[in-house]
């Protein structure tokens, strides 16, 4: 049993009174000296030990009414064994968390949850005593500046400097779990020295945000501290509609070019909700009397989801971005997941100069027939990759420099001033791509090329009949092969390989392989030059020493070799990224520095890694939205460029966690249970009785004082009637 206000315990000192009284107020039946009168001698000594008996039991009921008051007003407690409690008044420490995860952005009337969860922290704050201490803790503090941390390292009793803190609380779009912050409560209290310690956690019980409370059970009762939990959604379920999913494709290989977006919209309400209109919209293009690109309706039952797909024709714009989103929806709710983002991969044209080291007459022979179509196979004319196929006459007249790209497919030799040109326009950040063949001569290649290619050895053949080689296993981690992460071995496997160079083992760290054979010999190999890089296949791009050309990897391996060369890869990056999750770019230029901007309208700059391949990583993605990056190119010796330098920005999407948009709320009782009920207290916007004083409706246990009281009055009863009953 425990004593909530011990100080009451004095009162038990008044049991002394009804005693003095019982002692000065003892009534004796007179004396008379007359032996005549002994009848009436004898009747009187009845009557004395009446009222002796009458006294004394006077004397319990008044003691004992006195006794249960004064343990009344001590309020005792019967309660767990082990639990140390503080007596009311007692000074305290005191832990505000301020949960401002996205689902608190909620829009009730005219605030918000978070607003007003602030706004009755602000009330509790102020209501602290003087020799009360606290601490100001948000779920979530960006990196970006989303929320300020507290200022204090640790408890203050500066009520000014936790309201400062509390200000300093702004909402988030992230997916923010409350038990890291619980924790962090919990060891700012384990040093505290008060008698009481509370943990105040304003939040909106939705069903993500706790992930396996019972963890904390233990630590509440350790810490001999309480968690007063309230409740900004006052208990009422929370009705949302969101856009929780979208996948958006772009086949670059078709003749209509279409976008292809499917978007997955959900109602996470009991209401039947009828012509939902969902529309796309492209970039920052204003829409025409309030449509987008294109738009649709949707019927959505109670606690349901529906998919709407979109076939869309391309912008005009070289940057491929827009989102689908809700409009005019009845949900007041949540509003950034009403929106979606998107980026489609913006590949620019692209002009690939093939130099066919053996020609033919007969088309399907040539060297180029295969590598032609790989990068343009549908032989459009708008085809981003536009290829020029010239013969090694042909080379005297051809300006590399008027190339992103040019592929030497098994070509003999250069004319000498040609080799110095082609060793430059690389240096200069030119991009070369090699395949070997027979016409390859190993000391010409070593001799003359030998800045642009590792060193050869020589040319090593299969037997047919054994197989031959084939491709080894895939490091997708190269943005060459990230595309086919998560195809099967097979597949890539399939492709065969009877004649192919070897090359020196390399001694500088400027010569990766990309790409090997099932044998280990190097099929791939990439190597910087100055600003510029090559690469180098080691068998044929036609059929003389291999089947690689009409096996279904063929193509896609071409393409994605030409792009990473060209700086315009399309599989850069995750196609969507998560509020709080790393966006990475590789970089094909050396010299290049970084801005973003950010949907919240920073600037800043990334940061850059090295390995294995240099990228940029952008950290700071705390806005749903678009991001913008730009590259400020430097002169070479020169200062950096300005702003508005002819580089093109690039942009990626940023979402918001679509659990966040599940507004679910967590059962009560399972969560009191999980922290353990003699150390939560739970209630709609505040705790029981609206007081935080003390432990009024925080610990659960049996109030004895009621019991207590009822006697007292029950005894105080009985010593009236017995005061008001005359001795006979």
């Amino acid at each position: 049993m425990h004593l909530l206000n011990p100080l009451f315990l004095l009162g038990i000192l008044g049991v002394a009174l009804p005693v003095l009284i019982h002692l000065m107020g003892r009534r004796r039946a007179p004396l008379y000296h007359f032996a005549a009168i002994d009848f009436i001698l004898r009747s009187q000594k009845r009557i004395e030990a009446r009222l002796k008996l009458q006294h004394l039991l006077l004397l319990l009921l008044r003691a004992g009414a006195i006794l249960l008051i004064a343990l009344a007003l001590a309020k005792p407690l019967l309660q767990e064994r082990g639990l140390a409690l503080a007596p009311i008044g007692a000074s305290s420490s005191n832990v505000f968390i301020i949960d401002n995860s996205f689902s608190m952005n909620y829009q009730t009337g005219e605030s918000t949850l978070l607003a007003q969860a602030k706004a009755r922290a602000r009330e509790i704050i102020a209501s602290l005593s003087p020799s009360d201490e606290g601490y100001v803790l948000a779920t979530h503090s960006a990196s970006g500046g989303l929320s300020v941390r507290p200022r204090r390292s640790g408890l203050t009793s500066d009520r000014a400097g936790l309201l400062e803190s509390l200000d300093g609380i702004v909402p988030s779009f992230y997916s923010t779990p409350i038990n890291p912050s619980l924790e962090k409560a919990l060891s700012l209290l384990n040093g505290s020295k008060k008698e009481l310690k509370r943990v105040f956690l304003f939040t909106d019980l939705t069903q993500n945000s706790w992930r396996e409370p019972q963890d904390l059970a233990d630590s509440f009762k350790e810490a001999a501290a309480f968690l007063h939990i309230i409740d900004t959604a006052q208990g009422q379920p929370l009705s949302n509609l969101a856009i929780t999913a979208l996948e958006s494709s772009y086949d670059w290989t078709r003749k209509d070019g279409k976008v292809h977006l499917k978007a997955t919209v959900q109602n996470f309400s009991d209401a039947h909700v009828r012509d939902l209109l969902v529309r796309v919209r492209w970039g920052d293009r204003p829409t025409t009397n309030g449509k987008g690109t294109a738009q649709g309706f949707l019927d959505l039952p109670p606690r349901s989801q529906a998919v709407k797909e979109f076939f869309l024709d391309t912008p005009g714009e070289a940057v491929l971005w827009g989102c689908v989103e809700i409009v005019e929806s009845a949900d007041g709710g949540l509003v950034a997941d009403n929106q979606r983002y998107f980026t489609l991969p913006s590949v620019k044209d692209m002009s690939v100069l093939v130099i066919d080291g053996a020609p033919s007459i007969y088309l399907y022979q040539c060297e180029s027939f295969y590598l032609e179509r790989a990068l343009n196979p549908a032989r459009l004319h708008h085809s981003y990759i536009k290829p020029t196929v010239i013969i090694p006459k042909e080379i005297p007249s051809v300006r590399f420099k008027d190339f992103d790209l040019v592929i030497l497919a098994n070509v003999e030799e250069l004319p000498s001033q040609k080799v110095a040109e082609l060793t430059s326009y690389v240096k200069e950040g030119g991009r070369v791509l090699f395949s070997l063949g027979n016409n390859v001569r190993t000391e010409y290649y070593n001799t003359s090329l030998g800045e642009l290619v590792p060193k050869l050895r020589m040319a090593v053949e299969s037997p047919k009949e054994s197989g031959g080689l084939s491709l080894g296993p895939l490091d997708t981690s190269h943005p060459v092969l990230r595309v086919f992460a998560g195809e099967s071995s097979a597949l890539m496997g399939a492709s065969n390989f009877y004649k192919v160079f070897l090359v020196e083992p390399q001694a500088t760290g400027s010569v990766s392989t990309v790409l090997s054979y099932s044998n280990g010999a190097p099929a791939l190999l990439e190597m910087s030059c100055g600003k510029g890089r090559s690469m180098l296949f080691t068998s044929t791009f036609d059929r003389d020493w291999t089947d690689l050309p009409v096996k279904p990897i063929f193509l896609p391996l071409i393409q994605q070799i030409c792009l990473y060369l060209a700086g315009n890869l399309i599989e850069v990056g995750p196609g969507e990224v998560i509020v709080g999750q790393e966006w990475e770019m590789p970089l094909f230029q050396e010299d290049a520095s970084m801005e973003v901007l950010d949907p919240g309208g920073n600037l800043f700059s990334p940061s850059i890694k090295s390995h294995p391949s240099r990228a940029m990583v952008v950290s700071q993605t705390d806005y749903p939205g678009i991001y913008r990056i730009k590259r400020v190119v430097s002169a070479s010796g020169g200062p950096v460029a300005e702003r508005q330098s002819p580089v093109p920005w690039t942009v990626f999407a940023v979402n918001v966690d679509p659990r966040e948009s599940d507004l679910s709320r967590i059962d009560p009782a399972q969560l009191r249970s999980s922290l353990g009920e003699e150390r939560v207290g739970l209630g709609p916007f505040g705790v029981a009785g609206g007081t935080v004083g003390g432990h009024e409706g925080l610990v659960a246990g049996l109030r004895l004082w009621p019991i207590l009281l009822v006697t007292a009055l029950g005894l105080l009863t009985m010593e009236s009637f017995v005061v008001g009953r005359k001795p006979s």
